[in-house]
């Protein structure tokens, strides 16, 4: 069993580690930290080795848990200085693809691409679809390939070239078969499995004709194919003469589909990404020639210390260490840490230049758009259940921390919403079984408070929708959670005991420091930001803030709608909108000249709403 750490080993590590960081050159290099047992846990770059690594330490990144949760179980510190920051990332993404430290992020994704085999091993060979290469048996591969233009290449070769495509152990000169399969009667194989239908010469001459094909020299492969077109034409055996005639064909149009897409189409890998407590989802699409030729999604659980930048960066180097399809720019939907040497070592690794940017307009926006919603549908998708038993913990722990004698099950939350107190309006928003339930969503118009008084706002809210549920004898909420301080709270107490209303737990959630306020407690109750009861209060909050803001928006859309427009002579509701859509405001459509009011309503609507406005 091993032996607890004291405090006096702990700052022995301490001293032993700070004098291990004085010796660390101002250089760009690699570092790993290692734990007691040696093993490497984590392995980063930087561009000044003392200066990075000492920050852990005592720098700004020594307070978030999960740094101080790495420095704990730091032993020792080795690093391998280079001469530059580019050989710094192409050793770090071998030390971590070699160690898998626990502490980085890993791209843990089993999918591989795969190739075409031509089993030149077997005396009548094969093509074969397969994501294994073994070159020991002599066989040729061809690849790698994304998925679908492997089979579509694999079809082409099928149809075309008329190589077997059965299993059959067959040795030259020995009928397996006494008669061929239907592929032989299709025009789809030559039949080496019986006897006479084709001889080995033969049969190899295709399997040359198809080496050159999946090669790419299709210019050597026409002039091969035309010379055995005119020797069937010559012998009069034109049942040959136009195989090879379509054939060439068939290589001609897809050399030239090959050129113009290339000329035309662009290559780009578009990343999405969507992240919501601590679980990861991304997203790519793989666009080639203009099209979509592939789709990855990779997940993450519970990630600490959430940094996009620096989480995506450290996805984008991982996946494409060794990955041979890299494009010719990358779309993201923000930047990442590191982004210019990044794409410095992604362009050495294609040999040519390979472009980063986060598209702020065009149709690189609309592909990066698509790629963040499919992200989000597949976060909901992977985390929904255990997004749900999640909330039910944190529902039970909530209750546990305010003092709830009961599960949590239901949740009714209130927040104002004006500007400079006109069209005050409250929101209410139901949690309700570990959801948000919109059916329940209720909003209350303010009609007893003029001005801008959040207080008293808050009590006609809470006293109307209790005042209601005491009448109707309907069941009440577990808490009655309200967006604000100890002022917004008090307010709503005093509407809950002048009702009588007893029961549910009540506690407030203010913005600035996420401090909770509970009743009768003298200090608010301030909880870790990852805390999962926190987390579903300020999901809560949230909700009910953007439904809130909504509702106003919507009273004050009517009230500029049914203004003095309303007294119009001539126009109804259809024109009223018209007018507020085209001029922007009531005040723009006072100050609209005739000439534009009859262009947009006629001549004798617009001349008669102008009269009226400045009569």
């Amino acid at each position: 069993m091993p032996r607890r750490k004291t405090s006096s080993s702990i700052d022995e590590r301490y001293e032993r580690l700070k004098v291990r960081i004085k010796e660390l050159p101002e250089r760009p290099g690699v570092y790993m930290h290692r734990n007691a047992t040696g093993d490497i846990i984590y392995v980063g770059k930087a561009r000044n080795l003392r200066s990075r690594v000492n920050s852990y330490l005592v720098g700004k990144g020594a307070r978030d848990s999960k740094t101080m949760t790495l420095v704990n179980e730091i032993d020792s510190i080795d690093f391998v200085t280079t001469n530059n920051e580019l050989e710094a990332i192409l050793l770090e993404n071998n030390l971590i693809k070699t160690n898998q430290p626990r502490y980085n992020i890993l791209l843990r994704d089993d999918k591989t691409y795969p190739y075409l085999k031509v089993t030149m091993s077997e005396d009548f060979p094969r093509v074969v679809f397969t994501r294994r290469v073994d070159r020991k048996k002599g066989d040729l591969f061809y690849g790698p390939f994304f998925a679908g233009t492997a089979r579509r290449i694999l079809k082409i070769v099928t149809d075309q070239f008329r190589l077997r495509s059965c299993d059959l152990e067959i040795r030259d000169g020995q009928s397996v078969l006494k008669r061929p399969c239907l592929y032989y009667d299709m025009h789809q194989c030559l039949g080496p499995c019986v006897v006479g239908l084709t001889t080995r010469a033969e049969y190899r001459e295709m399997v040359d004709d198809v080496v050159l094909f999946l090669s790419g020299k299709s210019k050597e492969l026409q002039s091969r194919l035309k010379a055995r077109m005119y020797k069937a034409a010559e012998e009069e055996n034109y049942e040959v003469a136009t195989y090879f005639r379509d054939l060439i064909r068939t290589v001609e149009r897809i050399q030239s589909e090959q050129q113009v897409a290339s000329a035309d189409d662009e290559d780009a890998d578009v990343w999405g990404l969507y992240e919501e407590g601590g679980d990861v989802a991304v997203q790519l699409f793989v666009i080639r020639d203009g099209n979509v030729v592939d789709r990855r999604e990779l997940f993450w659980e519970k990630v600490a210390e959430y940094q996009p930048g620096y989480f995506l960066g450290e996805v984008l180097q991982r996946y494409y260490q060794d990955n041979l399809f890299i494009p010719n720019q990358i779309l993201l939907p923000f930047s990442i840490e590191d982004e210019e040497i990044i794409g410095t070592w992604l362009s050495a690794q294609a040999d040519r230049k390979v472009g980063i940017r986060s598209p702020e307009r065009g149709r690189g926006v609309d592909r990066v758009d698509l790629a963040n919603r499919n992200a989000r549908l597949s976060h909901e998708s992977r985390f929904r259940k255990s997004q749900q038993d999640r909330l039910q913990v944190a529902a039970t722990r909530l209750g546990e921390l305010i003092g709830h004698p009961e599960t949590i099950r239901k949740i009714e939350s209130f927040d104002i919403s004006n500007i400079q107190g006109s069209d005050s309006v409250a929101g209410m928003v139901v949690f309700e079984n570990g959801k948000m339930d919109k059916k329940q969503y209720r909003v209350f118009n303010i009609k007893t408070v003029v001005g801008a008084d959040d207080f008293r706002s808050m009590a006609e809210a809470v006293d109307r929708r209790y005042r209601r549920i005491v009448d109707e004898k309907k069941p009440l909420p577990d808490l009655i959670l309200i967006d604000g301080g100890r002022g917004q709270l008090n307010a709503a107490l005093t509407a809950l005991n002048r009702l009588g209303v007893q029961g549910p737990s009540v506690a407030g959630l203010a913005k600035r420091e996420e401090e909770i306020y509970l009743p009768g407690a003298e200090e608010p109750l301030r909880l870790d930001k990852h805390d999962s009861a926190l987390q579903l209060l300020q999901m809560v909050r949230d909700e009910t803030h953007r439904f809130s803001v909504f509702a106003h928006r919507r009273r004050r859309s009517k009230r500029v709608l049914h203004s003095d427009l309303d007294d119009l002579l001539h126009i109804g509701e259809k024109r009223r909108r018209l007018l507020i859509e085209h001029f922007g405001s009531l005040s723009a459509v006072k100050q609209a000249s005739s000439g534009d009011l009859t262009k947009l309503l006629g001549k004798k609507v617009g001349q008669s709403v102008y009269d009226e406005l400045h009569g």
